[in-house]
C-alpha cells in the first residue's frame, strides 16, 4: 500500500444490512436514522427492531442503548452473545465498576473546544433540564434561564481559572460559601472560613499577566460584587433552581456513576463498545431517564466531532432508545440533521406519534419539532397500531394516488301504459378518485406476530426518494420473523399490500 494512502476501513455505505425481499436496507440507510411506530404487542421490538439491532452488531457497529423496560439489558445480552460481541458489551450501571464523570470528561478531553466554560454550561444546563423534564417549551420568564446560566458560567470558570477540574462538588462549594451581601465579601472571617474566595485567591494569581486576566476580573466581579447585591429571594430562587438541577445527580447512584471516576466515555462507543445503560426508566424512574439522557447528549456531541470517520467510511454507530419518548430532547432534531454525515444510526421506538409529540413539549411548538425529527429520520417502519393519528400520519406519508372503482347496476321497472310491460337493464362502469393509496385503517389490521401468524410480524417500511423492487413504491410491506433460525432473522419477506 501507498504510505500515503488512507488507511482501508471495512464499513461502505453501500454494505447490506438486512434484506427486504429483493431489496437490501443498508449502512447509507441505517445513517439516515429510523423511527419504528407500533402498538403494545404489535412485534416492533421482536420483529423489525430484533432484525435491525442483530445486523447492527453483526456487522461491528459500536453504539449506545437506552432502556425503558427491565428486560432490555437481558434483551441486549442476548443479542451480544448471539452475534458474537460479548467482549464488547459495557452494562453501565450493573455491578460492574463503570463511572462517567461527565462534567470532568467535557472539561479535560481532547479537542480544541475542551473545556470552553460556555460548552461545559450548556452541557450542564441541557442534560439536567432533560433530565427534570423542563422542555423549555412551557413557558417561563426566560430571565431565571438566564441567570441560572450566569451562575453556572461563574461557577465554571473560577474552577477552570483556580486550576481544578470542573465537577459538581466544586460547583456547589463555590456557590455554598458565596457572600450572601456586601458587607460579608469584605469580612477577615468570611475570607477565612469561604471556599469561594480562596478558589478566587488561586484564579486571581494565576491570571496575572495571562490573556484570560480581563475574563478573572469579570468573574470576581460576579462573586464579590453582583451576586451579593441580589435580593435575598432572587439570589435564593436562583441558586434552589441550580440546586434542584445538580444535587439528583450527587446522590446515591447518580453520584457513583457520574461524579467520582472516568473509566467509560463516548468515545469508547465510537470505537465498538456497545454501551448499555442498564437502568431501566420502568424500574428506576428518573434515575434511569437522567443516566440515558447524560449519555445519549454527550455521545450527540461526541459524535458531531469525531475525527476518525475518513472519507466517511469510519466505523458506524448507533443510538437506540426503545419507547424513545421517555429518552427524547429538543437537541435531538439539530443531531439528526447531520448524523449521517458523522455514521450514527439513529434508531427510536415508539408506540404512537402523539406519546413522542407529548415529550417534546405542548403546543405547535412540540408538534414542529416532532415533525422535524421524523422527517430527519430517513426509515420509517409501520407497525399494527389503533392510535387513530398515528395512522392517519402513515398513511398521508405514502400519500394519494388516482384511484379507479369499477361498479356494475341492474335494474327492473314496471311501464304504467296502456299496456303494462316488465322493463328491465343493466349497466357497467368506473370512476376515478384522488385518495390514500393505503387506508389509515389497514394498519389496524397488520398481523402482530405470535404463533397464531406463524410468528411473523407485519410492518409498511417507507424510505423517501426510494422505489422499493417489490412495490415499485416508495414504501412495502414486510413480514418480519420474530422467531426463527439463525439464518432467516433480520431476512423478512415482501408481501403484497392491498390499495385501493
Amino acid at each position: 500500500m501507498n504510505p500515503t494512502d488512507p488507511p482501508r476501513v471495512g464499513w461502505p455505505d453501500h454494505q447490506g444490512l438486512v434484506a427486504l425481499g429483493s431489496d437490501s436496507w443498508r449502512i447509507k440507510d441505517a445513517c439516515e436514522g429510523t423511527v419504528i411506530f407500533g402498538g403494545t404487542g404489535s412485534g416492533k421490538t421482536s420483529g423489525s427492531g430484533r432484525a435491525l439491532a442483530r445486523a447492527f452488531l453483526a456487522a461491528g457497529f459500536g453504539g449506545l442503548v437506552l432502556c425503558a423496560k427491565p428486560e432490555e439489558p437481558a434483551l441486549w445480552r442476548a443479542y451480544a452473545s448471539e452475534t458474537g460481541r460479548e467482549s464488547d458489551l459495557a452494562m453501565f450501571g450493573d455491578e460492574h465498576s463503570w463511572g462517567f464523570n461527565f462534567m470532568q470528561y467535557e472539561s479535560v478531553r481532547s479537542g480544541a473546544a475542551a473545556g470552553l466554560t460556555e460548552n461545559l454550561v450548556n452541557l450542564f444546563t441541557e442534560v439536567s433540564s432533560i433530565g427534570s423534564g423542563d422542555a423549555r417549551s412551557r413557558g417561563g420568564d426566560p430571565f431565571w434561564e438566564r441567570a441560572m446560566r450566569s451562575l453556572i458560567r461563574n461557577c465554571v470558570d473560577v474552577l477552570v481559572m483556580s486550576g481544578e477540574a470542573v465537577s459538581l462538588h466544586g460547583m456547589f462549594e463555590v456557590i455554598r460559601s458565596a457572600p450572601n451581601d456586601p458587607v460579608s465579601a469584605s469580612t477577615a472571617l468570611w475570607r477565612e472560613k469561604s471556599a469561594c474566595w480562596r478558589r478566587l485567591e488561586a484564579a486571581r494569581e494565576r491570571a496575572l499577566g495571562t490573556p484570560w486576566e480581563i475574563d478573572c476580573r469579570e468573574v470576581l466581579g460576579y462573586w464579590l460584587g453582583h451576586f451579593p447585591t441580589l435580593g435575598d429571594k432572587t439570589r435564593g430562587s436562583i441558586v434552589a433552581m441550580f440546586s434542584t438541577l445538580a444535587e439528583g445527580l450527587m446522590r446515591g447512584k447518580m453520584r457513583e456513576l457520574f461524579c467520582e471516576e472516568t473509566t467509560l466515555c463516548p468515545e469508547d462507543a465510537i470505537g465498538g463498545r456497545i454501551i448499555v445503560v442498564a437502568l431501566p426508566v420502568k424500574e428506576w424512574s428518573e434515575v434511569g431517564r437522567m443516566a440515558a439522557v447524560i449519555w445519549k447528549y454527550c455521545l450527540q456531541k461526541a459524535v458531531e466531532r469525531r475525527t476518525d470517520n475518513i472519507r466517511g467510511m469510519g466505523r458506524p454507530l448507533f443510538i437506540w432508545a426503545d419507547e424513545c419518548q421517555h429518552f427524547t430532547s429538543r437537541y435531538d432534531p439539530l443531531f439528526q440533521a447531520t448524523a449521517r454525515s458523522s455514521r450514527a444510526a439513529t434508531v427510536y421506538l415508539t408506540q404512537s406519534y402523539p406519546s413522542l409529540a407529548a415529550a417534546l413539549g405542548s403546543g405547535s411548538e412540540a408538534r414542529t419539532l416532532t415533525d422535524t425529527l421524523i422527517g430527519n429520520l430517513g426509515t420509517k417502519i409501520f407497525h399494527a397500531n389503533s392510535d387513530r393519528e398515528t395512522n392517519q400520519f402513515a398513511a398521508e406519508l405514502v400519500g394519494k394516488r388516482v384511484q379507479t372503482l369499477r361498479n356494475f347496476g341492474s335494474s327492473s321497472s314496471l311501464s304504467l301504459g296502456a299496456h303494462p310491460t316488465l322493463g328491465a337493464g343493466s349497466s357497467r362502469g368506473r370512476t376515478e378518485s384522488v385518495d390514500y393509496e393505503i387506508q389509515p385503517m389497514e394498519f389496524s389490521t397488520l398481523r402482530k406476530g405470535g404463533p397464531e401468524n406463524n410468528h411473523c410480524a407485519d410492518a409498511l417500511v417507507f424510505q423517501n426518494g426510494r422505489l422499493w423492487t417489490g412495490s415499485r413504491r416508495t414504501w412495502q410491506k414486510v413480514a418480519f420473523r420474530q422467531l426463527a433460525a439463525d439464518r432467516d432473522l433480520g431476512t423478512p419477506t415482501p408481501r403484497k399490500v392491498r390499495s385501493r
